[in-house]
């Protein structure tokens, strides 16, 4: 079949005028050249930085030894990403960190029995200086309080952190330092940081914590009540949502005769939040805060009162078994120590020696008031017969630690090195530097 004439023209013809209209808009709108507009002449002063952006914090921190210990064993509700930025601050203070806890592949940690969870504290709590417990799920119990109210007592510094948006049970470790996290979560409907919860705070009372703040930001900001007055307080337009009054609210307080730092709010701890406005130096305080406490050791915390280089000095050659083995027990702990044969007044030492050898340490034993002759006295407990029996001792000199181990025998000091090392030794201390045990 042929096609029309006419179709044959109009088939040809549509190309011809396509082409004509492309150059057209070629010579019309494109004249071989570019000039590029003129570059705008701005002066760096006159740049200026979105409001919730600072220049970065920069500092030289003063390093100490010690340790922060993290609580993850009561399902606390953070990751570990989240609280980099703060770690890397304590971190760079000279201080270990140890995170206590099980955590989970997919984020949090693992749910632990309350007797395990209670002996993991104990045990961990020896060793550290300072304790951060974030938004636990799971409830302190009462002999859990028991200890970190002893661990505070010696000296020890905690910090508490509330989310009013996850689900925690700070208070029942808050609230018998005089602390109580308030519900609802604090918004401000005039002035915020891209929502109405992401409020502002000003307003501050002289403290190491807030030291050189003029402005930070929460992002899930929550009040605290407590019996001190607060660090940080809100304006008159920041409110509440579980409180309908206008007062001003805490979300930063202390406690427990200022060894306690609470804080109503994780999220300035977490990047990006950690860069916002004077957040950083307040992280920083606070890094300042958990490592600059003086922490009191005392013979229940063995063995994390001595050093990492001890000497073992012995009271007779006979117990060198005995001297081996506390050396292994103290390996287990990262203490290098060694048997010598003679006192170095200026290391960490541990004397082993039965009743026969106490004048080695009669220094020691006078300034405990323990007397060791026929019968075996202390302030502490009655005289009591040697037989079968062991003392413990404790010493604090001004540049080191001495522990003192006496028995009527051999098979004593043997008894007492695994009583250390079973953590036994606790039952049978008398006070925070003397402990008298039977050694059957």
């Amino acid at each position: 079949m042929s096609v029309p004439p006419r179709k044959i023209a109009l088939l040809l013809l549509l190309p011809l005028v396509a082409l004509i209209y492309f150059l057209a808009a070629y010579f019309s709108y494109y004249r071989g050249d570019y000039d590029a507009p003129p570059a705008l002449d701005i002066q760096f002063q006159e740049i200026v930085q979105p409001a919730s952006i600072q220049p970065s914090f920069s500092e030289v921190p003063q390093t100490h030894e010690g340790m922060l210990l993290v609580d993850g064993s009561h399902r606390n509700d953070f990751d570990q990403p989240e609280i980099s930025a703060f770690l890397a601050k304590v971190s760079s203070r000279g201080y270990d960190i140890q995170l206590m806890g099980e955590p989970r592949a997919f984020g949090g940690f693992r749910r632990l029995d309350l007797n395990d969870r209670t002996e993991l504290l104990e045990r961990t709590l020896r060793q550290a200086n300072s304790l951060a417990v974030m938004v636990p799920q799971e409830p302190y119990s009462r002999e859990e309080v028991d200890l970190v109210e002893k661990f505070i007592a010696k000296g020890g510094r905690l910090l508490l952190i509330g989310d009013p948006t996850r689900n925690h049970q700070i208070n029942t470790l808050a609230e018998p330092f005089g602390l109580t996290f308030q519900p609802g979560y604090l918004y401000n409907t005039i002035e915020y940081d891209l929502n109405f919860r992401n409020i502002f705070v000003r307003d501050f009372r002289p403290d190491v914590i807030t030291q050189g703040l003029s402005q930070i930001s929460f992002y899930a900001g929550g009040a605290i009540t407590s019996a001190s007055p607060g660090l940080a307080y809100t304006d008159g337009n920041t409110r509440s949502s579980v409180v309908e009054r206008i007062e001003p609210f805490f979300p930063i307080v202390k406690g427990g005769n200022g060894q306690v730092l609470g804080i109503g709010d994780l999220t300035f701890l977490v990047p990006p939040q950690n860069a916002i406005l004077d957040n950083d130096r307040l992280i920083s305080n606070i890094a300042n805060f958990l490592t600059n406490g003086e922490r009191v050791f005392d013979l229940g915390d063995f063995p994390h009162f001595l050093t990492d280089d001890v000497e073992i000095l012995l009271g007779r050659s006979a117990l060198f078994d005995q001297g081996t083995a506390a050396k292994t027990l103290l390996s287990g702990f990262q203490i290098d120590a060694r048997i010598v044969g003679s006192e170095d007044i200026t290391q960490d030492t541990v004397y082993l020696g039965l009743y026969q050898d106490a004048s080695d340490v009669a220094q020691y034993l006078e300034v405990a008031g323990i007397r060791v002759d026929e019968t075996l006295r202390t302030p502490f407990t009655l005289a009591l017969d040697k037989e079968e029996t062991g003392l413990v001792l404790l010493h604090q000199g001004v540049d080191r630690n001495v522990l003192i181990i006496l028995g009527d025998s051999e098979d004593s000091i043997e008894e007492l090195v695994e009583q250390l090392e079973s953590n036994e030794f606790q039952s049978g201390l008398v006070s925070d530097f003397v402990g008298v045990y039977r050694t059957p």
